[in-house]
């Protein structure tokens, strides 16, 4: 947080901040205290709390990953009187930790069509929601088939293979970015940052 002195307006109610308001920065956008809040669930986010910033709407981590997992960007409030762009539908690239990976493929050694039990244990493992990791199954699935011709067994490239598939070709899907090692999520055009995580780190 930090105590402006100028007659900025909130980008959320779109009042003046008075010289003595307690705000929230991020990037250029300036906010009450009280108005830093998910666009989404409307749920005020606290100091180091992870936090999405697309096309100037914040979005906490939650409803984040459900952006990313429907390909498109939510849009619920906004100050029309100064030009509030609401959102616009985008499709996310889907990129995966090295953790997460590690975990998915022993999963998938072990049975490559885990029931929904199951699911919901591995997406608790790995961090993910249960659509995530259903999708990710379906395409392992699918891109199995593929290799058919060669026992999974002696096959030592198959899930390098899933790997790279995975992560090249799954415009529309779903995952995760690393928070805080490895890769970020690719470049996103409302994002805050367009080369690493979109998911950052209150400003105080």
């Amino acid at each position: 947080m930090v105590n402006v002195t100028f007659g900025a307006k909130c980008s959320k109610c779109c009042r003046t901040i008075a010289a003595s308001d307690w705000v929230r920065k991020a990037r250029d956008l300036v906010f009450h205290l009280a108005c830093f809040s998910c666009d989404t669930c409307g749920r005020q986010l606290s100091t180091g709390e992870q936090f999405a910033l697309i096309d100037d709407k914040v979005m906490c981590k939650i409803h984040y990953m459900d952006t990313v997992e429907d390909g498109s960007n939510s849009s619920d409030d906004g100050c029309s009187s100064d030009g509030y762009n609401k959102n616009k539908s985008k499709r996310v690239r889907t990129t995966f930790t090295e953790e997460q990976l590690q975990v998915l493929q022993a999963n998938f050694q072990i049975d490559s069509n885990p029931d929904g039990q199951d699911l919901e244990r591995i997406a608790q493992l790995t961090g993910l929601s249960k659509r995530v990791t259903q999708v990710w199954f379906q395409n392992s699935r699918a891109r199995q088939k593929k290799h058919t011709h060669v026992p999974r067994d002696h096959n030592p490239n198959l899930f390098n293979a899933l790997r790279q598939d995975m992560n090249n070709n799954s415009s529309g899907q779903t995952g995760l970015g690393d928070h805080d090692h490895g890769p970020g999520m690719g470049k996103h055009p409302g994002a805050m940052f367009n080369s690493h995580v979109n998911l950052i780190n209150l400003m105080v």
